[in-house]
């Protein structure tokens, strides 16, 4: 209990930056990604991790493989950023944070999508 309440006032410096970074951090982390693509659901996943407006990480789905982020950003509550694979197209992703779920459009192989993702 003290330790908590001084957390909250200040008076442990290590516990208040690490409450801060948490609640100022709405996109790092692991996310279960829902794809839709053409009547379907493809479902991925996306570890983010964000330092200050760029964002770095990785993607999975069993039909695209793994892939990392290039050019990822997230300025204004705006996400971006390509996803680069070896054995599929790149797939461009921008997205919103909207009631704890990051959801947007995709553009990859000629075609642009919706998708969302929930935190693991």
């Amino acid at each position: 209990m003290a330790r908590h309440h001084n957390a909250l006032i200040g008076h442990d410096p290590a516990n208040r930056s690490t409450t801060i970074a948490d609640n100022t951090d709405p996109i790092s982390g692991e996310w279960n990604v829902t794809f839709f693509v053409h009547d379907s659901k493809t479902p991925a996943t996306f570890t983010l991790k964000r330092e200050g407006t760029a964002i770095t990480g990785t993607a999975y789905s069993d039909h695209t493989g793994a892939g990392t982020i290039r050019d990822g950003k997230w300025t204004d509550g705006k996400l971006s950023f390509t996803l680069d694979f070896k054995k599929h197209e790149s797939i461009a992703i921008t997205g919103t944070l909207k009631e704890g779920k990051l959801v947007g459009q995709f553009t990859t192989e000629g075609f642009t999508e919706k998708w969302e993702a929930v935190r693991k």
